[in-house]
């Protein structure tokens, strides 16, 4: 097909995209017209985002394949999903947190599943950070302090969230979240997260652990706790402190 033919059709698809949403009032039209555009110019709403480092940065305690699979195959898998439905493009926008807090019991499976897993996996990859000497790594700043205050020790809560990551059924994930001036540990299942409506303990989230067997299976096999244990090797505590601050 040669390319005037090609944007022709383009066009033409356009024009009855905009006929379409000439019937729709007010804000809607102008988000059903901006996914029209992103779907003709190839561009989807949503993308993987950048590793802040690379496969092998995490090791010895998330090896390089398990980082390069999770990354590249089970993030990826739920950004396409949600750019090959329409409905997902029209009702949320990329990179916005009010998206997972809209999330009901209403929504859909899979814009709740993929969603959450866009989301979970963007922030997760931002709060580890590689530790190759296995130097102590512990809470800092602010965050430091309200975990002493309201765990009592940073082993008491080390030991409080652990026995929570280990105990998720099936797959799920971890929570630090702070609710109602508190800090508190909670899980979600599947990719459930504490800024949504469905989630048992909402919350604004501090720190935030994969449990799922594609995190960890390769390396650790059936073994949970021995990931739980590697991970706070390469918790990124300055990143942890700073969604503290975040009101």
């Amino acid at each position: 097909m040669d390319e005037n033919k090609r944007n022709f059709l383009k066009k033409g698809t356009l024009l009855g995209l905009v006929g379409l949403v000439n019937s729709i009032a007010g804000k809607e039209k102008f988000i059903h017209l901006k996914v029209a555009t992103n779907y003709l110019s190839g561009t989807p709403s949503f993308k993987l985002p950048p590793l802040p480092y690379a496969f092998d940065a995490l090791e010895p305690f998330i090896d390089k394949q398990t980082m390069e699979i999770h990354y590249t195959k089970h993030h990826q898998a739920y950004i396409d999903k949600l750019n090959a439905n329409p409905s997902t493009n029209l009702d949320y926008r990329a990179d916005d947190i009010s998206n997972c807090k809209s999330v009901d019991v209403s929504t859909s499976p899979l814009v709740r599943n993929n969603l959450g897993g866009y989301f979970n996996h963007g922030l997760f990859w931002t709060l580890l950070k590689p530790n190759p000497k296995t130097e102590s790594n512990l809470a800092e700043g602010k965050l430091s302090d309200a975990i002493r205050k309201d765990f009592g020790t940073f082993d008491n809560f080390k030991k409080e969230f652990s026995e929570s990551a280990a105990k998720v059924f099936g797959s799920g994930w971890c929570w630090l979240i702070v609710k109602d001036g508190k800090l508190k540990i909670t899980t979600t299942p599947n990719q459930d997260n504490p800024y949504m409506k469905v989630a048992a303990e909402q919350g604004n989230i501090v720190l935030a652990l994969d449990v799922w067997e594609h995190a960890y299976y390769l390396k650790y096999q059936n073994k949970r706790t021995d990931y739980i244990g590697g991970w706070w090797n390469i918790i990124n505590w300055k990143k942890a402190d700073e969604l503290f601050n975040t009101k």
